[in-house]
Formats: C-alpha cells, structure tokens, sequence
C-alpha cells in the first residue's frame, strides 16, 4: 500500500509538473504576440491620427493658400505723372518729377527700369512696368527732347514711334493699415530678380530643390554643429521657414517643431517649389517702421532702399538674405557693421556657388551700406492721410472698412510734401528760438488749375500724427481777407479800376453795442488817398475798409461763397473786412485757387483713383470746374497781388524770385495772433500758418513769420513762372503820376484795365474812376 501510494504521488506530482511545465512553455511566445499586437494597434491608431490630422493640417494650408494669403494693406501712391509733347515743362521740370518718383539719374546709360540719363536737351528714361488704373503697361525705353523750356517729342526708343501721352509710375508714398498690423507688397515670382533667388537658397537652403520639405542632411549638420562647437545652427528648410511664418508661431517646442516638419511635409507635396519660394520671399520678416512690421522683401527694398526689389544690386539684395537669419540682429539702421559683415558673409556664399566671381566678389564686398534713412521713401504722411481716410470713407462709404490689398491712387507730389516739410523743419525752429515761444504750424500746396492737393502740414513736426492743424484749426485769417473784397470793386469795372483813388483818412464806424471801430494802417500813417492796386499791394486797413463799406458786406459775403466759403462761416461784420473770418489752410487754399485760376474754382481733391486687389475701378474723379466769378476781374486781383511781391508786403521775395511773376499775400490777426502768407507760382497756391494753440499773441506779422517758410520752400521746390491768361476785353494803358490814363504811351507805369474800348478812357477830361468811400447813407447808418 506504502508503495502504492508512493508510486501515485510520484507519479502524481510529474503529472503536476508536466501540467505546469506546459503552460510555461507557451507564456513567452503569447506575450509576445500580446506585445506586437498591441504596436500594431498603436501603430495603427498613430497612423489614422496621423492622417486625420494630416488632412486637418491640409486643409488648414490648402484654406490659406489657396484663399487670401494675407491680410494685404491698402497701397497708396502719390500723382500719375502726364507728359505729353507741347506741355510747358522744361528739361531740370521733369528731372525734378522723375526724382521725386525715386527714378536714378546715371552718368552714360540707363541699364536698367528706374533709372535715366540726362544727354544734351533730352531725358533718355528707363520706364518701369506699372499697373496703372486703366491698364498694365510693360518697361520700356523712352527719350523726352525739349525746345525752349517746352518738351518737343517723346518717342520709344524700342520702336521708335512718338507717344501723344507718357505716364510715369507714381511713388508709392505709404501703406494704410491692414488688420494685423503688417504691412506688405505683394510681388509674383516672375518679378524677382534671378541673383536674388539664387543667393537666397545658396544661403539659407542649398538643397532646397532637392528636398522634399524637410533636410534630414541639414538637420543632421545641425545636430553635429551643435555638438561639436556648442554653436547654434538651424536646420529648418526654407519651406519650414514658410511654414513657421504662415502658419505657427516663435514657440520654441518640440511639438512645434514636429508639426513644422509635418506641414512642411504637405506643403512641399501639394505645391511647387516656385509657388513655395514666391510665399516666402513675400512673407519674412524684415524689422519694424514704428509701429508696422515690415513683411517680404518687396516691401523691405523700399524701405531700406529706395527701390523696387526688382532694381536692386547684387550688394544691396545680399542685405536683405542676410537680415533674413535675423532681422533685429542685422538692421541696417542700428547695426551697419554687423550688417556690412554678415553681407559679405552672403556674397562670400554666393561666390562659393558659382553666381558671382571672384572679381566681383571683391568689388561688392568693399563698397559702404547704401540705406535710406527711417521714413526716406515711405513715410507715414499723417497730415496727408487724415484728409485721404476722410474722403474715403465719404466716397466709398462702408466699403471704406474693406480696404485690403486696394490700390489709392492720390494728388499727392512728393517733391512738393518734401520741400514743404523741410521748409517748415528749419524755419519753425528759428521762429520758436526768436520769439521763445511754443510756435505750431500749418501748410498747404494746392495745383493752382486743378485744385488738387499737392502736400499737407499738420504740425510742426510734419513727420509725427496728431492734431491736423491744416485741416481742423480755425483761425482768424487777418489780412488774407482783403483779395476777396478787392476782387468784388474789380467786379464792377464801370466804378473800379486798379487806377481808383481810396480814401486813407482816419476813420470811426459806430458798433451795434454802442462803441466805435476805429481801424489804423499796420504802420499808424495815414496817407490821404492811394491807388487801389497800391492799397492791396500795402495791405493798407483803411483803404479797404472804406472800399468794403461802399460795396456792402453783403456784396463782399457774396464773393466769398462763391470763392468757396460756406455761408454760415462768414460773419455779418465790418471787421471781417481786415479778417474777422476764421478760415482753416485748406479752405483759405480754396479760396485763392479761385481767384488766380482766373476765377474757375476747382473743388479741392486728395483721390484720383481707387482700385479693389483684383484691378477693378471702383471710384475715379473727373475734374470739375466752375467759373465762379468773372475771369477779369480774377485777372486783376491776380495782377494786384503780384504787385505785392514786386513793391508790397512780400518785396523779400523778388531779389531771389522777381523774375517768376509771383504772386502773394501777407496776413496778421489782432495782436499779431496769427501769422498767415499765400504765395502762387504757375504750379500751385501755398497757404501757410503760424500761431499758438492757446491763442496768445506772437510778435510775428505774415512777412516776419510765415513768408519766412515760404521763402525756404521755393529754395527746396524753385517756382514755376506765373504766366496769366489774359482774358476778353483787358489792356495794358499806361498812367501818369495822378493815376490817369495815358493813351499816348507815356506814363510812369502801367496797369491792366477792364474795357471794351480803351482809347474812350482817355477821351473828355482824361481823369481816373473817382476816389470811392462808403456812401452817406451807409455812414449815416453806422453813425447812428
């Protein structure tokens, strides 16, 4: 039994251990099945998360791409400059004009678009290929040959044939802003220079036609850089740059950097290299102009360099590759050493590469930084662009607030805005020095025919937004009021004559509140009579208030709306007369448009043209004229006012300009509060400002205060001859030292007069129109 049992548990317990031994045997295997079923699964659920958001990260790029990339701001450009055969422009005319459309002038040929040569009497221009509102027109060469200060001929040099009108490309002067704050050219790829293209990826991506979005070869490099010298070294491609600046943010993660890999991965599959390569050259970031980003290296040759990308030299295109590696870390405007060095680095790799020699090489790495100042081409034009945003949104409504990608075209003329600003810069400072006060300013410059505004001061400091003092301040116009009374007496020729004898007598006009007005001359003299073209010229107070007063305020209010004044703004007042009138620069600018424009008023202008980012026009001005008051007596307020630069008030102008035929008119409210001047060429009507905010009194009259500006602006922009028109029934016929006329030829001067028959002013008793003073009833009136 012992050994039975023995025998059964033995055998027992290897039955056990059989039965143990055997899953034992099977564990190993089954967990490992278990193992690699499960990274199956994994692998599997990796790979659909994988591709749904691979086809999320897809859809996320083909939404952008194929949509609106950007955010493109509105670009504005200054004036369509017209040249046509015949027109009065003379040769150093249009030099100026292709100057101030950021055209080069070079010593023997014009190699390239924007550039142009000056030979003999002629212009041989480099035209660049703009899109102009009603179509695009492709570079071509052009040659403008001048005869007498006119230009004779403008033929194409590529086919020979004559143009009847040559438009030149206007300056693009600013960009308004876009949602996000960038700002940004668009430029397609075909326009890029070739050397650019290719220094840039011998710089920044050597194998960037090789690669499929990502280099495991420069990752590679990176890492072994990285290691081996503990210097940082980035591996990205450019299309993961493309992909980072689009899409992603400055993060510095590794989830990030995975999903830039990714979506450089399926940029690189769904678009071409060329596609990819026009994103990124549009897209990186170059700097900062104040508050704006500047994005794409369109933009950035602009503003660093005066230029389209598409002008730009082997030297200067280096720059902006190198900025690409950091813009912050080389600006040319703060860092020039580092940039100059880091550009040479780029053009030591474009040598390696084969794109440049040896020889040049040498040549472009020795030459200085050529960069613009800060706001040397594109500059914010904040006085400028108040008055563009406001016509905007009269003209285009709510589509004023869906401007993106748009093309502005403006009256803008950058020689003009420049020479204004400058002149304003240095003069206000020695006015504020001279009379130790706080001085601001305003001016503006208006085509003398068309009324469209040429440049706009805001402020003393024209570069800087604030209160558009130009646009918005109201103030007392002081004697820049007499034209308009002048120019209702010249209205009525049959009673005035420039020849008319006004009283210049003490005078009193007794007040509705029961005191009496008692104007003096500026100089405190009385001189008994004076001739009515030498009371403008003075700008004498008693003269012409007893010229206004035998008119009637009524006749004067009428001739000032007519000049464009707004009824409500005119009051029923014998002191407006002297310029109780408070009037802002523009409007002042209005009304002296009219009158040297031979009385046809041009409603002042700021917009051409507008177009959508597609080319569609969707605003377009046409000139508009009114013959507002009678072109002679225009002629003869004009006429009146030249004399004041020749013998008046402006005489500081004619040692230096007596030969343009100016003419001009100074202007000082009571206590010398305001400073005003007008002056007009054969181009344009400048009105210009001086004064305090607070109103306090200055010290400064318009011949010491604003003429000093105006003096300098015609340094900075010289004048154009102001040749007038001379209208119907107008004569010069000489007079005596009395005043009357001489139709025999003799006399001491003479003076334009307004007459169907001038020989009939000589017949009878040969006297002058009368001496003229407020009627007896209009003094009794007052008086009483």
């Amino acid at each position: 039994m012992i050994n039975v049992r023995c025998s059964l548990n033995t055998s027992t317990k290897t039955a056990k251990k059989r039965s143990s031994k055997k899953p034992k045997k099977n564990t190993k295997p089954t967990l490992w099945r278990r193992f690699l079923t499960l990274l199956f699964k994994l692998f599997l659920v990796f790979a659909a998360v994988a591709i749904i958001y691979g086809v999320y990260l897809d859809q996320q790029i083909k939404e952008r791409i194929d949509g609106n990339v950007w955010e493109l701001p509105a670009a504005v450009y200054g004036q369509i400059i017209d040249l046509e055969p015949d027109s009065e422009y003379s040769l150093n005319d249009v030099i100026t004009m292709l100057v101030g459309a950021q055209y080069r002038q070079q010593e023997t040929k014009a190699t390239r678009p924007g550039e142009f040569i000056v030979r003999h009497e002629a212009i041989e221009v480099y035209r660049r290929p703009f899109t102009f509102p009603d179509g695009e027109e492709q570079a071509f060469r052009v040659r403008i040959t001048f005869y007498e200060n006119r230009i004779e001929r403008i033929t194409n040099l590529d086919t020979g044939r004559d143009f009847g009108l040559l438009k030149i490309d206007p300056k693009l002067i600013t960009m308004m802003h876009s949602p996000n704050g960038e700002q940004r050219l668009f430029v397609p790829l075909k326009e890029f220079p070739d050397s650019l293209l290719q220094t840039l990826v011998a710089t920044e991506d050597k194998r960037f036609y090789h690669h499929h979005g990502v280099s495991l070869y420069s990752i590679g490099r990176a890492i072994f850089v990285n290691l081996t010298t503990g210097r940082t070294e980035g591996g990205s491609t450019l299309t993961q740059q493309t992909v980072k600046n689009l899409f992603l943010t400055n993060e510095r993660s590794l989830s990030r950097k995975i999903r830039e890999a990714y979506m450089a991965l399926i940029l690189d599959g769904r678009y071409s290299k060329e596609r990819i390569l026009e994103l990124y050259l549009n897209e990186v970031y170059f700097g900062q102009a104040g508050s704006e980003e500047i994005h794409g290296f369109p933009l950035a040759s602009l503003y660093y360099f005066g230029r389209p990308v598409n002008e730009l030299t082997l030297d200067q295109q280096a720059v902006l590759v190198g900025m690409v590696k950091g813009a912050s870390l080389y600006n040319p405007w703060t860092q020039p050493k580092q940039v100059i060095e880091r550009r040479n680095v780029v053009l030591k790799l474009a040598q390696q590469q084969g794109i440049i020699d040896d020889e040049l090489y040498t040549l472009l790495s020795q030459r200085p930084l050529t960069v613009l100042p800060k706001g040397g081409v594109i500059s914010p034009q904040p006085a400028f662009m108040q008055v563009v945003r406001s016509e905007l949104r009269k003209q285009l409504g709510d589509k004023a607030d869906h401007l993106s990608g748009m093309k502005i075209f403006t009256t803008f003329d950058p020689v003009a805005q420049s020479a204004a600003e400058q002149a304003v810069t240095n003069e206000i400072e020695k006015l504020r020095t001279s009379t130790n006060k706080e001085l601001q300013t305003a001016m503006v410059i208006v085509s003398r025919e068309t009324g469209e505004i040429r440049a706009i001061i805001g402020s003393a400091e024209p570069r800087y937004p604030g209160y558009n003092r130009a646009w918005l301040t109201q103030r007392a116009i002081g004697s820049l009021a007499k034209p308009s009374t002048y120019l209702t007496a010249l209205g009525q020729p049959e009673h005035y004559q420039l020849n008319t004898w006004l009283n210049d007598n003490p005078l009193s006009i007794k007040l509705d509140g029961g005191g009496y007005w008692e104007p003096k001359n500026y100089d405190r003299k009385f001189r008994d009579r004076v001739m009515l073209v030498d009371a403008l010229a003075l700008s004498l107070n008693v003269p012409t208030v007893n010229l206004g007063m035998a008119l009637g305020l009524d006749a004067t209010k009428n001739t000032l709306q007519a000049l464009g004044i707004p009824a409500e703004r005119i009051p029923n007042l014998p002191s407006r007369l002297l310029g109780a009138l408070e009037l802002t620069p523009l409007e002042t600018a209005q009304m002296f448009q009219t009158i040297a424009n031979n009385g046809q008023r041009s409603p002042l202008s700021i917009l051409r043209y507008v177009l959508t980012d597609k080319g569609e026009l969707v605003y377009q001005r046409y000139p508009q004229q009114l013959q507002a008051v009678s072109q002679q007596s225009a002629y003869l307020t004009t006429y009146a006012m030249q004399q004041v630069v020749n013998s008046g008030t402006s005489r500081s102008l004619k040692a230096k300009y007596g030969s343009f035929n100016l003419a001009a008119k100074t202007g000082t409210s009571n206590d010398s509060r305001d400073s005003w001047f007008t002056g007009i060429d054969g181009k344009n009507v400048a009105v210009i400002w001086i004064g305090l905010d607070d109103h306090s009194p200055m010290k400064l009259t318009g011949a010491t205060g604003a003429l000093k500006i105006y003096s300098e602006y015609l340094q900075n922009n010289p004048p154009k001859k102001l040749v007038l028109q001379q209208p119907q029934n107008i004569f010069m016929v000489p007079i005596d030292s009395d005043g009357r006329w001489q139709c025999n030829g003799s006399g001491i001067r003479s003076l334009p007069v307004w007459t169907i028959n001038p020989q009939s002013l000589c017949s009878g008793n040969n006297q002058s129109v009368p001496a003229q003073q407020a009627p007896t009833w209009v003094t009794d009136l007052l008086n009483n």
